[in-house]
């Protein structure tokens, strides 16, 4: 075994708390702008119909990937995908050169919303649209603790998910005490935890909204403390490719790409739904 070592913990900003809705963001985050190709983590609970993106909007020079768990919604998009995904789905878009999509949930959710930043040269790729039913999610079961694989690889078992670059994803339920250990082999590596409390190597004591980044090694152990059950998504692949430019739903590698976005969305490149842009 070669384990990997917290090297630090972030706290997610809590960037809507009103009684109804309450979401967390935990990438990025200053002092870390990216986690392997992950620009993007916002953890979600809302009681209503409610929801983040439910008026449609546009994405470029992302794959966009959702993990519901609990609740379900409606997917549309501006090239023509429809879908529902229920507890336990996950979705991944990638917008490439960019499209619009409105996400209508049906109650209440809980979920993770996640962007991987595409390389330069795909940038401006056709977008493209999948969905992974929870009963075609691989699963691993060891004492205490299932772990649910949606991209790269995990122990011997490789998610559905096919991302641009080398992407690993997966999420792992605990019993209350329970431990696991799991190999993965990722330039970079981290946990985010979403319920519960997970106690690090060091003793430390992690909460819900925590993100643990993890140094160099191949295997990760996650230990959930005796008080209760927990759920971690473990996350990471290779690094970003390229600079990071930040222009509100568009990541792209250059100003001038992040401009050449935001105009081929008000000139009706990126497709119309709704009625938008116009």
């Amino acid at each position: 075994m070669n384990p990997r070592r917290i090297e630090k913990v972030l706290s997610a900003h809590r960037v809507i708390d009103d009684g109804d809705m309450l979401l967390w963001r935990a990438l990025p985050v200053h002092g870390q702008p990216s986690l392997g190709p992950f620009v993007f983590l916002d953890h979600y609970r809302h009681h209503s119909r409610r929801g983040i993106g439910d008026k449609p909007h546009p994405h470029a020079g992302i794959e966009v990937i959702s993990y519901l768990l609990d609740g379900s919604v409606e997917h549309r998009d501006s090239v023509g995908f429809r879908d529902r995904l229920g507890p336990g789905d996950a979705q991944w878009i990638r917008a490439g050169r960019g499209m619009l999509h409105a996400e209508q949930p049906a109650g209440g959710r809980h979920g993770l919303q996640l962007w991987t930043s595409l390389p330069p040269s795909m940038k401006f790729a056709e977008p493209a649209y999948a969905s992974f039913r929870a009963a075609d999610i691989p699963e691993i079961r060891k004492p205490g603790a299932v772990v649910r694989v949606l991209a790269g690889k995990v122990d011997d078992t490789i998610g559905p998910m096919r991302n641009a670059t080398p992407t690993v994803f997966s999420y792992v339920r605990l019993d209350a005490g329970a431990r696991v250990d799991l190999e993965i082999a990722a330039d970079q590596l981290g946990f985010y935890v979403t319920e519960g409390r997970i106690e690090g190597a060091d003793g430390a004591k992690l909460t819900s909204g925590a993100l643990a980044v993890s140094g160099s090694g191949t295997t990760v152990s996650l230990a959930a403390t005796p008080d209760g059950p927990a759920g971690v998504a473990v996350l990471g692949g290779d690094r970003v490719e390229g600079e990071l430019v930040f222009a509100g739903p568009f990541v792209m590698d250059t100003p001038e790409h992040a401009e050449q976005a935001q105009r081929d969305f008000l000139s009706g490149k990126m497709g119309r739904l709704d009625g938008v842009p116009f």
